[in-house]
């Protein structure tokens, strides 16, 4: 088969999917599922069963039978970040790998939600209109739900709840056993659960009625959705009949009526508790359901990498990280220059760090966040950076960018990353290079506005035989500003072997 198939296979808590996709017109050839639940027990901090890694291993053999098939030759294995979290779960890889030749690709949950709000943006049709209002993504998890709140096609915020249809299913399961009324009990768990995490995001997400695009609710997709197509709009009066028709009925009668097995007909509850929930939090006034998944994102971002697609979401990622400055009240006009500033260093010094667009994005990423430490003390705010942005997930960046983004944010202030660097032995010799080249860029951009004053107002890059130098336009004493600039460039010289020089230009002579 032609060279522009790919498939795409997504191991999750419930089930592992395959899907075969023509990345040129976006037509999918194939779509198997299966029903293998290899960490159903994960929730409850257990480890993944010997079994069902047999199990799995069967089903993904069967997959790459129907890979071999069609003669498609690029492919690729991810695992769900809900799986990830399994306490055995780097074990279970491996045995996989060993046992199928399919090595599994990690995915956060910030790439998760990236890559369904890129195949909600190309796939679903009114996508531009819905999202000129106030609207908010919701994607429907094993364990968590994310969200994604846009106004003005802008995204305002990205946030993810660890509370999903199969969490909830757990709960429930204890509480049938323990408490006289389990779902008045499970519906103040929700409740309690919902309001503590929307407290969190911003003041004018909270306020507004939201139009939702659902994705991830199957039961609402095979009852709703007509036959051929991927989406269909509802009213909350609609969403609202069909709980009250679904919340007492027979477990048979849910798998008629809304063609589900005897492994997800459990979940039907859970998730209509919790999205009569999520609802009401977000004000919404219609819901539309579009039937994508996270399989569907991931093809769809191999399909723009390949080239077949031109639209770029990087942008989402910027939103998401100015969302998280923001949330941490980092300071705009520095943040602004800094980002400026790094940005203008990366592009004019491409000849000495020879590093990807990838890492361009990375250490935009870094100069946006680097101060949010300051929130928690400004003493070595560095090193409160560091640990916030370790254990904060951010639309679109793998969990390995998150540590790269917190090591560079980390050394962004006096300390170096030199012998420190032992610390991330996990990374190869390049990733720690990686950081090394990040770290000193951002040194030298965040040195320039070291005050905090502004007083620069743009800057000049020569490169010369042994000296980088940096011209800055400005009327002001700069005194302070060289003095940070000449301690903080030791670090440049150090990775690159070229001595930063600051000068002077006045604008008005």
């Amino acid at each position: 088969m032609a060279d522009t198939y790919f498939g795409a296979i997504l191991v999750n808590v419930t089930s592992m999917e395959l899907s075969i996709v023509n990345l040129k017109t976006g037509q999918q050839a194939e779509h198997v599922k299966s029903t293998v639940a290899i960490g159903e027990n994960i929730y409850n901090h257990e480890d993944i069963e010997l079994q069902t890694v047999a199990d799995a291993s069967e089903a993904l053999r069967g997959f790459l039978q129907i890979i071999k098939d069609y003669g498609v030759t690029h492919y690729k294995v991810w695992g769900s970040q809900a799986l990830s979290a399994a306490p055995n779960a780097d074990f279970i890889a491996d045995q996989l790998y060993v046992r199928t030749g399919l090595r599994l690709n990690w995915i956060s949950l910030g790439q998760e939600s990236l890559v369904r709000n890129e195949a909600i943006a190309l796939k679903f049709t009114n996508y531009k209109k819905v999202t000129k209002h106030h609207t908010a993504i919701i994607g429907l998890n094993s364990g968590s739900t994310t969200f994604s709140f846009f106004h003005h096609q802008k995204l305002l915020a990205s946030h993810n709840m660890k509370l999903g249809p199969t969490r909830i299913k757990e709960i429930l399961q204890t509480l049938r056993a323990t408490a006289p009324n389990p779902i008045a009990v499970l519906d103040d768990y929700i409740n309690s659960k919902v309001n503590d995490f929307y407290r969190f995001v911003p003041d004018e997400v909270q306020d507004a009625k939201h139009q939702v695009i659902l994705i991830g609710a199957t039961p609402l997709n095979n009852y709703f959705i007509p036959r051929g197509k991927s989406s269909c709009s509802l009213t909350l009066e609609e969403f609202h009949a069909f709980t009250d028709e679904v919340m007492n009925a027979s477990d048979q009668y849910l798998m008629e009526q809304l063609q589900l097995n005897e492994e997800t007909v459990s979940l039907v509850l859970p998730e209509v508790l919790l999205l009569q929930k999520l609802f009401a939090t977000v004000h919404a006034n219609q819901v539309h359901l579009v039937n994508l998944n996270v399989l569907d994102g991931l093809t769809t971002q191999e399909a723009r990498e390949a080239g077949y697609i031109k639209e770029d979401f990087d942008s989402q990622i910027i939103d998401a990280a100015h969302a998280l400055a923001d949330r941490y009240q980092v300071e705009p006009q520095h943040m602004y220059l800094v980002e400026k500033f790094a940005l203008h260093l990366f592009d004019q010094l491409k000849s000495l760090h020879h590093l990807s667009t990838r890492d361009r994005l990375l250490l935009h990423v870094a100069a946006i966040v680097h101060d949010i430490g300051g929130f928690i003390d400004t003493h070595e705010h560095y090193l409160h950076s560091d640990y916030v942005l370790k254990q904060s997930e951010l639309l679109g960046l793998s969990t390995q960018e998150m540590q790269i983004i917190a090591a560079v944010s980390r050394y962004h202030s006096s300390r170096t990353p030199g012998g420190e660097l032992s610390r991330f032995r996990q990374l190869s010799t390049d990733e720690r290079l990686r950081i090394a080249k990040l770290a000193a860029l951002l040194r030298v951009a965040d040195a320039l506005d070291d005050a905090h004053q502004q007083t620069i107002e743009r800057i000049s890059v020569s490169v010369k035989p042994t000296q980088v130098v940096i011209t800055c336009f400005s009327d002001d004493d700069l005194a302070l500003v060289r003095w940070a600039f000449n301690f903080k460039a030791d670090f440049f010289t150090d990775v690159f072997g070229l001595q930063p020089v600051f000068k002077q230009r006045r604008l008005h002579k």
